[in-house]
């Protein structure tokens, strides 16, 4: 099955944005949002970009923590006009991750909650999440873990053959670790609970 991962991301969550707090994506997305607002630690005034923003709910419980500048993308132009109804103190941003539509070190912290397995190419994303951060930012990535690789293989062959909502692949840790590496990232914080593996990377040139 040939797969526009983008078109289908697109199409699938503008399909359910009305609905996506009460659907299933919304539901596992939840568990990734929350581990994110526990486990990271931000600033106050930092500007933090969310990709993959849904509705916003990621921004907003970031800033009950801490006074942000938040900016949100999406890939879905429904979502993005709710994230926009629910939360203007924010900007949301149609756009694709792979291409940032953001000057270079625009922002402290950029975060991909469970939307890594979206992106085609994950080294272009990294790339261009790494000229978008400031020099001493931070990338946080929060993704499926499936630790046992027959698993993860098998589902992975679902995903190519039968998946219509722009998944790509589910990703190993050491394959994470390997493309973080080849995009000159460092981790700096790494840790696995249940059905999360979390990195927070910074940049080393």
């Amino acid at each position: 099955m040939s797969h526009n991962h983008e078109l289908e991301s697109k199409k699938y969550y503008d399909k359910i944005a009305n609905r996506f707090d009460h659907s299933w994506d919304g539901f596992l997305s939840s568990f990734f949002k929350k581990y994110i607002g526990t486990n990271l630690s931000i600033e106050n005034n930092a500007k933090v970009l969310d990709i993959g923003c849904a509705n916003g709910t990621l921004l907003d419980q970031l800033n009950k923590k801490s006074t942000i500048q938040g900016t949100g993308l999406d890939i879905s132009p429904e979502m993005v006009n709710i994230a926009r109804k629910r939360h203007p103190e924010f900007d949301f941003i149609v756009g694709s991750a792979q291409h940032l539509p953001f000057p270079s070190q625009s922002f402290d912290v950029i975060i991909c909650s469970a939307s890594f397995h979206h992106f085609p190419d994950p080294e272009l994303f990294l790339r261009e999440a790494k000229r978008a951060l400031k020099e001493n930012g931070r990338l946080v990535i929060a993704e499926i873990r499936i630790p046992f690789y027959d698993v993860r293989k098998i589902y992975n062959r679902y995903i190519e053959k039968k998946s219509t909502e722009g998944d790509v692949k589910v990703y190993g840790q050491k394959e994470l670790l390997d493309l973080f590496r080849a995009t000159n990232f460092e981790v700096v914080v790494h840790k696995n609970q249940l059905q999360i593996q979390y990195y927070e990377l910074k940049k080393l040139r």
